[in-house]
């Protein structure tokens, strides 16, 4: 059967900070309905509310290892093994630093070289650190880092079909390398915890963005559109128009379960 497939879609499963509010969910996004970035909370019941099977995943992102951006990890991974599907098939891709420690202790913690499993597989563990590139049939990724206080990975995916790219920052603070990384893609999906409140340098050890130093990137890469996310509900409204008084293509803060198609 052909791929009709004619965009590039990104599904975002949530946008919201650490610990979302009822009904929410943390950032996580899911591109092409085969490469998810970031587990949030909820991967499973995520992927099937829109009924995608989770064994069908074929590569998850992880931009780095707070546990916000991994905590749903042992659920994916025990899906594939309560429903027989071949772990070697799912490609784990993520900061170099943290990546094979954080997926040792979940295997451990999902007793995976246990008897209960005798004919179990294992994900394929990709370390990336900054500057690395990926190419896949489907895709090519290229990385610089995010500013932030573990390794963390700032992605550009780029759709080898429909030619169009994704850049997303995990958590970061304002960092320039960024923009040249970000250059010309079609969307940035950008970091914006402090919303319409610029970053003070003097308290931000957790090392995050506002609104304006996410439309300075977006402007100064000249992107397509820029979404914020990684942000509290009650900031949404002010971020949006914090950013476009500074970068003049559209601007939203993706809702939870809303599609983009570029």
């Amino acid at each position: 059967m052909l791929n009709m497939r004619v965009q590039t879609k990104v599904t975002f499963f949530g946008t919201e900070a650490a610990i979302p509010e009822l009904g929410g969910e943390t950032a996580s996004f899911l591109i092409n309905d085969e490469v998810m970035v970031d587990t949030g909370w909820n991967i499973v019941e995520n992927l099937r509310r829109h009924g995608i099977d989770p064994g069908s995943i074929r590569y998850l992102l992880l931009t780095h290892m707070h546990h916000d951006h991994y905590i749903s990890l042992p659920s994916l991974l025990y899906y594939f093994l309560i429903t027989n599907k071949d772990l070697s098939g799912l490609k784990i891709l993520g900061p170099e630093e943290d990546l094979q420690p954080i997926m040792d202790h979940t295997l451990e913690f999902l007793f995976l070289g246990r008897k209960f499993y005798p004919n179990r597989s294992y994900p394929t563990i990709i370390p990336l650190k900054p500057g690395d590139r990926y190419d896949d049939e489907h895709f090519h990724l290229e990385t610089t880092s995010s500013l932030h206080p573990v390794q963390a990975l700032c992605y550009k995916y780029t759709d080898k079909k429909t030619e169009k790219s994704v850049t997303f920052t995990g958590d970061t603070a304002y960092h320039p390398p960024i923009v040249d990384l970000a250059r010309g893609s079609s969307l940035l999906i950008h970091e914006a915890t402090y919303g319409a409140s610029p970053a003070n340098p003097l308290k931000n050890g957790g090392l995050h963005s506002s609104a304006m130093d996410a439309a300075e990137v977006a402007k100064a890469a000249e992107v397509g559109q820029l979404a914020l996310i990684h942000g509290l509900r009650r900031n949404i409204e002010s971020s949006i128009q914090a950013a476009q008084s500074i970068y003049s293509g559209p601007v939203m803060w993706p809702a939870k379960d809303q599609t983009i198609l570029l």
